[in-house]
This record gives structure tokens, C-alpha cells and sequence, in this order.
């Protein structure tokens, strides 16, 4: 069965031609291709007409690639309008004419307390639903269970996780693939796919953050007791960084960004006072700057973005029950010294990604990759294709939920 990933990021799109083996559910990557576009600015599409141009590009690139039909399509959604939320809410299990006040918990209460937790900051007139995950239930004062299905109480409790956009949003991502008769597709918030590629269930179970740094966003995950608990975009990337470097070294925006590339360290106390970088700019005589200057620019901008991700974190205490390494990724983690700088920062062990759970016959997998991949596994582990027909296909992972529940009972 192929799969193709597209990662719609804001410069690239970025693909992953995937093969899942129907047997073992493993994934192997045969293609790995990138185009530059400009119909999107910060995740978000600003061009709809160029967005289908460039990936008409892509589909052509596959179809000279393959003689076998592409079956699925999943395409990375992300953007500033992307929200997301905890919804919390109880629901009473038993009613006064019944002398028991203790019930059985059913697949309907189940249902019936999501919906009223989904419902409780939902807001239906302008946003729809991208993903909706179940958290935990806590029925009356025992401790929380992620499947109270037959246990008994008098009142139960859930809390779920939802990621929403506004639907026009969605709507133009759709529109992409809808425009070339492709029906069989998903759309995956970009985070959890970017996450999906450097983690294990393991790391689900244990407790995971997982940063992400992109030219123009940075993307933050948080997993804890085998579910999602956080998913964010934060609209700072690396390519702040190169326009700093661009503004304070009096230079090119090409030369800064290699520069941060090839020079720079987001660790400055590692860095070189002596060591002198020429920097070429519009003047005869090339500008001269010390390692450590470079340094400390590309440190001063790497550390707000994490005091961004640093914030969210500890608005859930996160740091306090995850005792895992964070996991830093994406193209702008490639920079020096950056898993130190957060270490530092938060306190925390930090180590670098690393494809988990995907083989390749391409080209190796490097972290501009990281989300198209990961797209693909994310649909293949949470069973977003199924093989049924479309209408089966077009159920949102809640109603598929619902349905999980309706055949237990």
C-alpha cells in the first residue's frame, strides 16, 4: 500500500512516498522529494492558486517516480489559526428513581461525557475539528483511568483534547488535493506528525516533549501516560535568527544564513573571542566580527524561542512529572550548541531526534524530512485509512471513537 506525505511547510513542500507492508504494519520510505513555493507564509496558505501549482510539480515528480497508483494522501496542516484546547466536564451516571446510586458505566455515558467536554470552549460558528483525543476520565474520586467501561459510580468525568482550525483553513488544504480528484486523503496537525517520527509508544507511556525548529515556526509536542496532552505552534523559527544575523553583520539575508549555518552557535560561552569570521557585504573591504559576536546574536534569539516553549511547559507542569530527555529537532536544531542552550534554560537533559520506527531505501532521512514521515506513520498508527469504502474513510477520529465504544458493549 503507498502512502505519500506532504509537509505544506511555508517554503517547501516536502515528500515522503511511503510503502506500509499490510502484514506487519512497517513503513518503508522509496522516495524522498522538496520543491520551493511561495503560496504560504508561516504554515498558513496565502495563494491558493500557486499552492496546486506546486503540488501538481509533486505529482508529476511521483507519477515519473512509480507506475503504481498512489492509495492514500496525508498533508501537514499548521498555521496561526490552528488552536487548540482541554475541554473539561462531568456528567451524573445515576438518576433519582433508581434506589441505586451507583451505575454501570456504558459506551453511551462514554460518549456522552466527551461530547460535553468537546463542548465546553467549542466554538462551532467559525472553527472545525482537525483532532479530537480522548485524555482521561475519573469517575467520583478514584483515580483516572483512560477506559472506565464497566466499572461503576455516580458521576464521571473526562477530559479532552482538541485541535481546531477556522474552516476556510482547512477548506484550502483540502482544496489541494480535491482539485486533482484525490479523495482518499487525511490532514494531520503538523506537530504530532513532526513528534510521531522521533518517538515510540515507550516514550508515549514514559512521558515525551518533543521541540521541533522550523525556518518559520517552532512546533511543541507533550505525550504523558500513553496520551497527547499538548500540541502547539509557536510563530518564532530559525530564519529570525538569520535576519538578525542579517541586520547586526550588515549583510546579505543568503550570506546570514549561512553563516548561521556553517559559523554560528547558539551557545555562546563555547564560542571563540578570538576567532575572527569575514563577512562579505556591499562595501570593497570585507567585514570582520569575532565567532563569539556571532555567537552571542544567534544565542540572544535561539533563547527566546525556547523561553516561548519554556512557558508552555510550565503551564502544565510538565517539568515536574515528564523525567524523560527532551527531544529538540527540526532544521533548527542543527545549530550549535542548541540542545545546550535549552538544557540550560530549563534545567532538563535534551538530546537530539532520531527516526524511529521507519526504514528507508531512499536517501537518508535527515530533519527537513522529519514531517512528511511522519505523517505517514501517524496515519498508519492511529488507523486513519481504513479499508472499507469512503464513507468509512470520512469518519472523524471521533465518531470512529464512538464506534470503538458502541462494539464493546
Amino acid at each position: 500500500m503507498y502512502i505519500l506525505g506532504i509537509d505544506f511547510g511555508s517554503k517547501y513542500i516536502k515528500t515522503a512516498l511511503c510503502v506500509k507492508d499490510l502484514e506487519t504494519n512497517e513503513i518503508n520510505v522509496l522516495k524522498l522529494f522538496k520543491i520551493t513555493h511561495k503560496a504560504s507564509k508561516y504554515g498558513t496558505i496565502t495563494d491558493l492558486v500557486k499552492a496546486k501549482e506546486a503540488f501538481g510539480q509533486v505529482l508529476e515528480k511521483m507519477k515519473s517516480e512509480i507506475s503504481e497508483p498512489i492509495e492514500f494522501y496525508v498533508i501537514s496542516i499548521s498555521g496561526e489559526n490552528v488552536s487548540s484546547y482541554s475541554g473539561t466536564s462531568t456528567i451524573p451516571l445515576w438518576k433519582p428513581e433508581n434506589e441505586d446510586r451507583r451505575i454501570k458505566i456504558t459506551g453511551s455515558h462514554v460518549c456522552d461525557v466527551l461530547k460535553a467536554a468537546k463542548m465546553t470552549a467549542y466554538n462551532k460558528d467559525d472553527k472545525v475539528e482537525l483532532h479530537s483525543i480522548s485524555q482521561d476520565f475519573q469517575i467520583d474520586d478514584q483515580p483516572p483511568t483512560q477506559n472506565p467501561i464497566d466499572m461503576a459510580g455516580v458521576k464521571l468525568k473526562s477530559t479532552v483534547y482538541v485541535i481546531q482550525t477556522e474552516k476556510s483553513h482547512k477548506e484550502n488544504i483540502g482544496s489541494i488535493l480535491e482539485a486533482f480528484s484525490i479523495e482518499n486523503y487525511k490532514i494531520v496537525y503538523s506537530p504530532l506528525a513532526t513528534a510521531e517520527t522521533v518517538i515510540d509508544e515507550e516514550d508515549k507511556e514514559a512521558g515525551v516533549i518533543v521541540i521541533s525548529i522550523g525556518d518559520q515556526t517552532t512546533e511543541l509536542v507533550v505525550y504523558l501516560n500513553g496520551v497527547l496532552r499538548m500540541a502547539k505552534v509557536i510563530p518564532f523559527g530559525s530564519n529570525n535568527i538569520t535576519k538578525d544575523l542579517k541586520i547586526l553583520l550588515q549583510t546579505d539575508f543568503s550570506t546570514a544564513n549561512q553563516i548561521k549555518k556553517t559559523k554560528a552557535t547558539a551557545y555562546s560561552k563555547d564560542a571563540d573571542p578570538l576567532k575572527i569570521i569575514q563577512i562579505a557585504n556591499s562595501s570593497l573591504q570585507k567585514k570582520e566580527v569575532s565567532e563569539q559576536f556571532v555567537a552571542k546574536i544567534t544565542e540572544a534569539r535561539l533563547k527566546e524561542i525556547y523561553e516561548f516553549v519554556t512557558k508552555e511547559i510550565y503551564k502544565g507542569a510538565y517539568q515536574k512529572t515528564i523525567h524523560s530527555p527532551i527531544i529538540i529537532t527540526g532544521p533548527g536544531s542543527k545549530l550549535k550548541g542548541a540542545e545546550k542552550l535549552f538544557s540550560e534554560i530549563n534545567n532538563s537533559k535534551t538530546i537530539h531526534g532520531t527516526v524511529l520506527g521507519i526504514k528507508s531505501n531512499a536517501d537518508e532521512i535527515t530533519e527537513d524530512y522529519f514531517t512528511a514521515v511522519g505523517l505517514v506513520k501517524y496515519a498508519i498508527m492511529n488507523e486513519l485509512f481504513s479499508e472499507g469504502d469512503n464513507e468509512d474513510r470520512k469518519k472523524s477520529i471521533f465518531e470512529r471513537f464512538k464506534q470503538f465504544i458502541t462494539d464493546l458493549i
